[in-house]
């Protein structure tokens, strides 16, 4: 079974914002402004999913390799566990 990833819903209140999210960490008051290429991730890290998956996405979206693609969703999560934003 694959490991589903998903924002902590009860760390983060967030919206779309002209394609980029803008996401309030609840617990430290911090404001994060998210790129468009993490804003195509952060809904299925919403719902739930796995890295894979957003792989695939960024591929879909940006029309870039598998390699490039794990490489920027690896540092995503990544950072998004360093602000321990992250379960799964």
């Amino acid at each position: 079974m694959t490991e589903q990833l998903r924002i902590r819903p009860d760390a983060v209140e967030w919206r779309e914002v002209e394609g980029e999210i803008v996401a309030l960490d609840l617990r430290r008051s911090l404001y994060l402004a998210i790129n468009p290429s993490g804003a195509v991730l952060w809904p299925s890290l919403v719902e739930g999913a796995s890295r894979e998956e957003l792989v695939d996405r960024l591929c879909t979206r940006w029309g870039i390799g598998p390699d490039a693609a794990g490489r920027d969703v690896d540092a995503f999560l990544s950072e998004l566990g360093d602000q321990d934003l992250l379960q799964g």
